[in-house]
């Protein structure tokens, strides 16, 4: 069977929605904090947590799906 392929806009609005998703859904604690500007933004522990779990859901994708070159 051939794998779809997602441009890479679509790859990567995909893994970062995905990726959002477990992260918020998983923590028990804050993952936001305001910087100076006023801005929500991830905490430097959520940051990595996000980070780790972007590596493992594009790992899933990749199975399932082909990122256009």
């Amino acid at each position: 069977m051939e794998k779809p392929i997602l441009n890479a806009e679509t790859w990567v609005g995909m893994y970062a929605e995905l990726s959002d998703y477990i992260l918020e859904y998983s923590s028990l604690d804050t993952i936001w904090k305001t910087d100076s500007e006023g801005n929500a933004i991830l905490t430097e522990e959520k940051q990595d947590q996000f980070i780790d779990i972007v590596d493992t859901v594009e790992t899933i994708m990749h199975k399932y799906l082909k990122k256009e070159d």
